[in-house]
């Protein structure tokens, strides 16, 4: 029996992970999965030379870093791919190393159209839940001097000081005149009925 076919989208840039490492990844999908297809993404040739002979050698294709992943830590043409991906259907899983971007949505799209999406990752994150497996890569396949982005600390939000109204004034003693009048007006009343 044959095994199911792979395709992974990478983008080094969000992970960085070396080609040795890489290489190391690919050995352990390799005894599940056929990996047909790789691209990666965020790929500068100069600053990703370990990865030139590799990328040659398996035919691999390659996209320049975005303008757009700047914004949004989610390489827009990852996206695209993987749509394209779920629209023709050719594959049986999808493995995604990607930036911190919502990804929930081409997830759902590869789901749908009944493809294995399997997240790729140092550790797992908010959203493993959605994908259909974890792929965890072991900190020694990381560049030297790089290290997983801890995980967001949960802030707890401090309930609001209780507003303190100022104090209001004692009433000001009324001056004499007013109480002069205050006497003339009781007076007049009394001779009023």
């Amino acid at each position: 029996m044959s095994k199911p076919k792979m395709v992974i989208l990478a983008d080094i840039a969000s992970l960085r992970v070396t080609c040795v490492g890489f290489k190391e990844l690919v050995q352990g999908l390799l005894e599940k999965f056929d990996v047909v297809a790789c691209k990666f993404y965020s790929y500068v040739a100069k600053r990703n030379r370990d990865y030139n002979e590799y990328i040659a050698a398996n035919g691999y294709d390659t996209s320049l870093p975005s303008a757009s992943r700047r914004r949004n830590k989610l390489d827009s043409r990852q996206v695209i791919d993987a749509a394209e991906i779920a629209r023709l259907a050719n594959v049986d899983a999808v493995a995604i190393m990607s930036g911190e971007g919502d990804i929930l949505p081409v997830v759902n799209l590869l789901k749908s159209n009944g493809i294995d999406v399997y997240e790729i990752d140092v550790q797992e994150g908010k959203y493993t839940d959605i994908f259909s497996g974890f792929i965890k890569v072991p900190p020694s396949a990381l560049r030297e001097g790089y290290t997983a982005p801890a995980s967001k600390k949960v802030v707890v939000k401090k309930a609001p000081k209780p507003v303190v109204q100022p104090a209001r004034p004692a009433p000001a003693p009324a001056p004499a005149e007013n109480v002069h009048l205050a006497k003339i007006n009781s007076i007049l009343d009394k001779y009023k009925k």
